[in-house]
């Protein structure tokens, strides 16, 4: 059983951000006073400082922004952090003595450790719930989390384990595989069951609403991109004395394209900070397939959505008045969309495969960041950071990169019929993306653990969806153009 540490946790996650903070002033001000030497010395400014000794540091301790008291900071950063170790010790003090407690009543005889009988003075339990009792000090809160880890010594007892889901009694469980250790988030293993399977459910109720949000946004920029395109298409290019005109259709073609593809790019991060931060999974594989499930919905959402060019209240209202004319706005949208999805495919070949081989966080924080910075004017664990690896450039995350491969094979199933030019496309998007996974899986990325191919089954049933969703539309835009014969046969075949 993991014992719950989770205010222990907070209280030194505090006393390690006053450490850095006393860490990052205190070597400023020792680059000052190093400055101010050598000032001294040479007898003339170095490096446009000040000539006066510089003062002591100091920060505000209480108020908000710029409303509070000035005090030393070197000074207060210590008694904050001698505060927490206080704290801390006291934390783990009680820690231990609620361990031997709890060992001490394992350890009882079983007449001893019977339940008393309920007095009247106990009542108070069957209408107070146990958060309050909690807070008032009524009863003790639990000493351990709902988490336990057992190491079996066969393979045979351990899948009898699995397959042996006590319940129907007062004290139920429910077991699973336990993943790789280093697998596991440590920081999370505190959360309850139910807690998370309750952030979970609003979190999924939130990226719902999102999704559609983000499909109106995108029927609004698709829209933007057609009028456009409309606008640019009436004028006569050969004769047009404007010598920015090329220029301006490339910025107008382009531009909408790849504001939605820098969007794409952007969102398994977010994912991934609402998995792991918000509904607080266990392990890594989860919070891996949470991205992964939910990046590939909010992908293929742009794609529905720009088939239609509408929006979804929009779409409801027209097929109410006219269903008829609103299948054969779906069939000429399909058909009509396929340049600007050509157009985010083009950008995605050329921005996320290539921005992945070229590291972009790294590149960013040693090409931009590091002219910036004196490091001398610095702590040795803010060094230390300029010189790590981001975090999502340590391992290949599936989150970040299948739902991308995803998305290519949807736009190059379902256009494959209707725009052979697409499958082109596609496939060099596909060829350039083997090339920039296979060197960077061999060369740059180190996995820190092994999640034994859970994503794969996921990522497999991604791929039969789209791949059914694909013959849906093609035989439904037959159908629509009068084809029943051929749509049913290419439906069944």
């Amino acid at each position: 059983m993991l014992i719950d540490t989770s205010h222990l946790d907070t209280i030194l996650e505090k006393r390690r951000s006053y450490i850095e903070q006393f860490e990052k002033i205190s070597a400023r001000y020792q680059y000052q006073l190093w400055n101010y030497k050598i000032q001294q010395q040479n007898g003339a400014s170095v490096c446009c400082g000040s000539k006066s000794e510089p003062s002591k540091p100091l920060t505000r301790t209480d108020g908000v922004c710029c409303r509070g008291t000035k005090e030393n900071a070197l000074e207060y950063y210590t008694n904050e952090v001698e505060e927490y170790n206080k704290l801390a010790e006291k934390e783990y003090d009680n820690i231990i003595e609620s361990r031997l407690r709890w060992r001490g009543n394992s350890l009882m005889r079983p007449e001893s450790s019977s339940r008393r009988t309920s007095t009247a003075s106990e009542l108070y339990s069957l209408f107070l719930p146990r958060g309050v009792r909690e807070v008032f000090g009524l009863e003790l809160a639990d000493f351990f989390c709902g988490t336990a880890i057992v190491e079996f010594k066969s393979i045979s007892t351990k899948q009898s384990a699995v397959q042996c889901n006590l319940s129907g009694e007062p004290y139920w469980m429910i077991t699973s595989d336990a993943p790789d250790p280093r697998d596991i988030l440590w920081s999370n293993m505190c959360s309850d069951y139910k807690g998370i399977q309750k952030r979970r459910a609003i979190v999924q109720f939130l990226l719902v609403i999102a999704i559609l949000t983000w499909g109106a946004f995108v029927s609004l920029v698709t829209n933007a991109a057609n009028a456009s395109f409309d606008n640019i298409s009436k004028t006569d290019p050969f004769h047009n004395t404007n010598q920015d005109s090329a220029l301006t259709a490339v910025l107008r073609a382009y531009v909408p394209a790849l504001i939605i593809s820098l969007i794409l790019l952007w969102m398994p991060t977010f994912l991934f900070f609402f998995a792991m931060r918000v509904i607080k999974y266990k392990s890594f594989s989860e919070c891996d397939e949470f991205v992964i499930k939910w990046s590939t919905a909010f992908r293929l959402t742009n794609i529905f959505f720009i088939f239609f060019s509408i929006s979804l209240i929009q779409a409801i209202q027209c097929f109410k008045d006219d269903p008829e004319n609103f299948l054969i706005r779906i069939a000429e949208g399909v058909l009509r969309q396929s340049s600007f999805l050509l157009k985010l495919i083009i950008i995605a070949t050329g921005q996320e495969t290539m921005l992945q081989l070229l590291q972009w966080r790294s590149l960013i924080k040693q090409a931009v960041c590091r002219p910036l910075v004196k490091f001398n004017a610095r702590s040795k664990r803010q060094n230390e950071y300029m010189n790590d690896v981001p975090p999502f450039e340590q391992s290949f995350i599936f989150g970040f990169f299948a739902p991308t491969l995803s998305y290519g094979l949807m736009v190059a199933l379902m256009y494959s019929y209707m725009a052979p030019v697409m499958l082109g496309v596609c496939s060099f998007f596909f060829w350039m993306a083997t090339k920039v996974h296979t060197h960077n899986a061999l060369f740059i990325y180190c996995q820190p653990f092994e999640g034994g191919g859970k994503v794969f089954y996921y990522w497999n049933r991604i791929v039969f969806v789209i791949l059914y969703t694909s013959i849906c539309i093609f035989t439904g835009l037959l159908a629509l153009k009068k084809f029943a014969s051929m749509a049913l046969a290419f439906f069944i075949v």
